[in-house]
């Protein structure tokens, strides 16, 4: 027969524990709490029993847990887990996995756990910075070529087609080398306007300084060209002024997701809507082709939707994909016209 544990084995247990835990009272008001709690904070035991629970952290965190600890006491959840900042004694910042359970019991209590994530917070925080600056500098490169391309080698192709076209003009020239030179000045112009089009690719200067709108839909009419597709554009309620970043954000978004559905599809009708609110913008990439397994594409190669998915995560936006096999897909990228503010820890 089994033999209950008397109280004192719970009390080495709450003691000894290396997440730090508190049992608060139904109004959020801490009773007792352990040592790994009061380390954590760096405040004594004495000291956080005349505190409440929202006071260790920023208003927008407290805010957030609040909302959901006022969903415990109603009776609408039993538990929850948040990922929040703490203010330490000393007034630096760490993050914590905090996991909130009901004791329903006479009355009832609240547990409080709480596991130390700062610094897979701040590892979070140097790959996303990291990934940034890639960003950054392959944006910077793509402008370089792009504009060379356009003020270049683009004029030098136009001016030796203008030259070719020159030496047509004498009447004695031989028939035969008419239709080579108009076959070369043909070639030469296709070449420039893919030369043209690419720069465009690489650094749209609509973007920059027409906006959004103008430069989408001027994309989805050379994309349509280019790829001998249909691609339809539905612009509603775009803001004139977008940060740059998450303007250029969904342009990248766009381009990528359109020239992914043209290779993969295999249909060539395409539909293309971005539409601005209070909160943020959505754009939305739809096809009816064969569709794909989005999780496993994510996992296994798909590097372009993971660029999609990396893009949005830096200006604080959301990706989500809807594809089924034979049933076409749909791309949803949404940008917040404010992003989130930097974290504390990260400063």
């Amino acid at each position: 027969m089994e033999t209950v544990p008397d109280t004192r084995l719970f009390r080495d247990v709450f003691n000894a524990s290396p997440i730090g835990i508190a049992v608060e009272n139904f109004d959020g008001q801490p009773l007792f709490v352990n040592p790994a709690f009061c380390s954590m904070l760096g405040f004594s035991e004495e000291e956080l029993r005349s505190k409440h629970c929202v006071d260790f952290s920023p208003p927008e965190d407290a805010e957030k847990d609040w909302a959901l600890f006022q969903q415990l006491r109603a009776g609408s959840i039993d538990h929850y887990q948040l990922e929040k900042r703490y203010f330490r004694r000393d007034g630096s910042v760490m993050w914590g996995r905090l996991s909130i359970s009901l004791l329903k019991q006479t009355p009832p209590l609240i547990v409080a756990m709480i596991d130390d994530i700062t610094e897979k917070k701040m590892a979070e925080h140097s790959l996303s910075d990291m990934s940034r600056r890639l960003i950054q500098a392959h944006e910077e490169e793509r402008t370089l070529i792009g504009r060379e391309l356009h003020d270049d080698i683009s004029q030098k192709v136009a001016l030796v087609a203008v030259s070719l076209q020159r030496l047509k003009d004498p009447p004695t020239f031989d028939k035969r080398a008419d239709g080579q030179l108009e076959e070369i000045c043909e070639r030469l112009a296709d070449l420039g306007n893919d030369v043209h089009a690419l720069s465009h690719r690489l650094h749209s200067s609509k973007l920059e300084y027409l906006g959004l709108e103008v430069a989408a839909a001027s994309f989805c009419k050379e994309f349509s060209m280019g790829q001998n597709v249909e691609t339809s554009f539905h612009p509603e309620g775009i803001p004139k002024e977008i940060p740059s970043e998450a303007a250029l954000c969904l342009f990248r978004v766009l381009q990528e997701a359109l020239q992914n559905a043209a290779k993969h599809s295999g249909t060539k009708q395409f539909e293309v809507s971005i539409k601005g609110s209070l909160h943020g913008i959505d754009l939305t990439v739809h096809d009816s082709g064969v569709g794909f397994d989005a999780e496993r594409v994510m996992h296994e190669h798909g590097l372009g939707l993971m660029n999609m998915q990396e893009r949005l995560k830096l200006v604080g936006g959301t990706l989500s994909i809807d594809s089924k096999l034979l049933c076409g897909t749909t791309i949803h990228a949404c940008v917040p016209l404010r992003p989130k503010a930097k974290s504390a820890a990260t400063d």
